[in-house]
This record gives C-alpha cells, sequence and structure tokens, in this order.
C-alpha cells in the first residue's frame, strides 16, 4: 500500500483497492453507506468536505443534513467541518467537549463523554423532525464514546445516502473509553458499503 495515497476498501468480501482519480464522483457515493476514518489530523474531515461539495456542485443542497459532532480545535486536534453557508442544507451542530484531552482524569473524561452523548441526542430529534435524504456526520466517535449505537442506526436506517468519518487511530492511550469507541466504529464499519481510511 502507498501510504501518500489514500487507501479505498471495498466491503469485506471484496479486495482492497487504492483511492484514484475517478472515484472523485458523486456515483460512488449516492445510495450507499460511506465511511472515512483515519488517525487525528488525517485529513477525515477535509475528505468529507470534498465529497460534499460533489452533492452541492450536483444541485442536492436541499436534500442534504449535516451533523457534525466534533469538538472545537483543542491541541491542534478536531475541528468542526464548517460547510458553506450560502447553501440551503440543514447544518446540526452544538457545543462538544473533548473527553480525553480535557477529562482531568477517568471518571471526569466518562462524565465528559456522557455530557457529549446528551447534547448530541438533541441533535438526532432535530434531524428526526427535518428528515434529509442525504446526511453526512462529521466525527461519529464522539457519540460512540458514550451513545447509544442503535439509535445512531435508526437514525442512520432514515435516509438513502451516507457520509460518516471516525476516528480510527492509536493517538490517544488505551482506555475504556477508547475501547468502546474503537469496537463500535469497527461495528459500523461492517455497515458500510465502502470504507475510505486516510494515512497518515
Amino acid at each position: 500500500m502507498n501510504p501518500n495515497k489514500t487507501t479505498f476498501l471495498a466491503p469485506a468480501s471484496s479486495a482492497w483497492c487504492l483511492w484514484s482519480e475517478n472515484m472523485d464522483n458523486i456515483n460512488h457515493y449516492m445510495n450507499r453507506r460511506t465511511i472515512i476514518v483515519g488517525d487525528v489530523n488525517s485529513g477525515k474531515t477535509s475528505q468529507t468536505l470534498n465529497i460534499l461539495r460533489l452533492f452541492l456542485k450536483a444541485g442536492h443542497a436541499k436534500k442534504i443534513a449535516i451533523l457534525d459532532l466534533a469538538p472545537g480545535n483543542i491541541q491542534g486536534i478536531g475541528g468542526k467541518m464548517e460547510p458553506p453557508l450560502d447553501e440551503p442544507l440543514l447544518y446540526l451542530t452544538t457545543s462538544i467537549l473533548a473527553p480525553r484531552l480535557t477529562g482531568k482524569n477517568e471518571y471526569h473524561i466518562l462524565t465528559l463523554a456522557e455530557k457529549n452523548a446528551a447534547a448530541i441526542e438533541k441533535l438526532f430529534t432535530k434531524f428526526c423532525r427535518q428528515k434529509r435524504e442525504i446526511l453526512f456526520v462529521n466525527d461519529v466517535t464522539l457519540y460512540f464514546q458514550a451513545g447509544d449505537f442503535e439509535r445512531f442506526v435508526k437514525i442512520l436506517d432514515t435516509t438513502s445516502t451516507i457520509v460518516i468519518n471516525a476516528y480510527y487511530g492509536h493517538t490517544f492511550s488505551d482506555s475504556e473509553l477508547t475501547r468502546r469507541e474503537k469496537h463500535l466504529t469497527e461495528t459500523l464499519m461492517k455497515l458500510c458499503d465502502q470504507i475510505i481510511e486516510m494515512p497518515l
């Protein structure tokens, strides 16, 4: 595998493929579940924005919702998606904390994660009232740290096209929260049609 290229992983039953220019096409994402994974600062959010621009260019803005679950940039890690403000898409976000970067101890970290999950579930409620056909989710792993996986899957089941990004790396040390996050990310990957892995 070329470390300077993004890797495209087809479903588990298929072979690995290298990212190529011809994948920069809306047809690779329409009516499919796509997840973008990688370590911190690997370009997951930028790649998600690139795919969003394909949909906007094709005139699908009114069909798009974004659930931005990322915290602000802290210590050079994280950051909101910041979609174009002049497009009629539905952008839902809230104040999200970065538990592992700001928590004082494991108990405090888990408490912050639970607060995040509660705040994110309010976004889910708003989305369910304003459903769109195309859903983008930025940094789903913030919800997986303490949220309800089945509830998230039910959200996905209401849409036809999904593009998600998730932390999947080795930056953060082993902990109960990190193990849970990784397990649920891997479970979600099995429910997706395609996986894009971002190299550092």
